[in-house]
């Protein structure tokens, strides 16, 4: 069964606690999309107490590496792009993005395949997503996320990325989003990609984890310090908004 969420343009929403929640009480999951409003304010925190690590509020973060790809449409038609979703395009040609569309990571001694990979087995959460693109048009095209659990639920939820344009702003190629997302296995990212058009998306991670370092008795949850980068005065999210949400959609849901 198949549930969407089509409206939701916040800067972190913690989808594991809205299916968890919305299997406990399913006869509540649908219609939701009037009741977001209810909870913006209470569930978008933009507080950086979370992030105190990365400017000298205790023992200095781990700067972040990023993870970037350049995508390019060799066609004159708009295709569909589809980034990570191990579990479900895997073993779909070209990873289920159209033919026509090729997905190269920046690093030139890694393959998509390679990140695909990675993005399952060590799960990271993003502290800012970046586009650029010298088609002005390109950067602003909605990200889809949906996450899909092999139970058959899905929900998806659109970054209308025109938003993210501060008023500081004098690129129009250049676009940073301030946004908290989980990527794994279960979950993939789509846009429109434009006829002709090059365009790279950088990932950066706010928390990776590999379970493989517990091996040698060390926590498996890397956490990185804030990107390097001008916020042209937007905030980086919050990590307490994953908790303050899921207790906020328990209520909705009648938990």
């Amino acid at each position: 069964m198949r549930k969407k969420v089509s409206h939701f343009g916040g800067q972190h929403f913690d989808v594991d606690s809205y299916l968890s929640e919305a299997e406990e009480s399913f006869s509540g999951f649908d219609g939701y999309e009037d009741e977001y409003d209810m909870y913006e304010d209470d569930v978008w925190d933009d507080s950086d107490d979370d992030y105190a690590m990365a400017s000298g509020g205790g023992v200095s973060a781990k700067s972040p590496s990023p993870y970037q790809v350049t995508v390019t449409n060799t066609t004159a038609g708009s295709l569909n792009l589809v980034l990570f979703g191990n579990n479900q395009f895997l073993q779909s040609t070209n990873f289920g993005s159209d033919a026509g569309l090729t997905v190269v990571p920046a690093q030139s001694n890694v393959s998509y395949l390679e990140l695909l990979l990675q993005s399952a087995s060590q799960p990271f959460e993003t502290s800012l997503i970046r586009v650029q693109s010298s088609n002005a048009t390109q950067v602003t095209q909605i990200l889809t996320v949906t996450v899909k659990d092999a139970n058959g639920q899905s929900a998806s939820i659109p970054i209308i990325t025109q938003s993210y344009f501060s008023a500081y702003q004098e690129q129009s190629g250049i676009l940073d989003i301030p946004y908290a997302l989980k990527i794994d296995g279960n979950t993939n990212i789509q846009s429109t990609i434009l006829a002709s058009a090059t365009v790279t998306y950088t990932f950066f991670p706010a928390e990776k984890v590999n379970v493989s370092k517990g091996l040698a008795g060390k926590t498996p949850v890397q956490q990185y310090g804030r990107p390097q980068v001008n916020m042209g005065g937007m905030k980086f999210p919050s990590r307490s908004g994953q908790r303050v949400l899921g207790q906020s959609r328990r209520k909705a849901i009648g938990g």
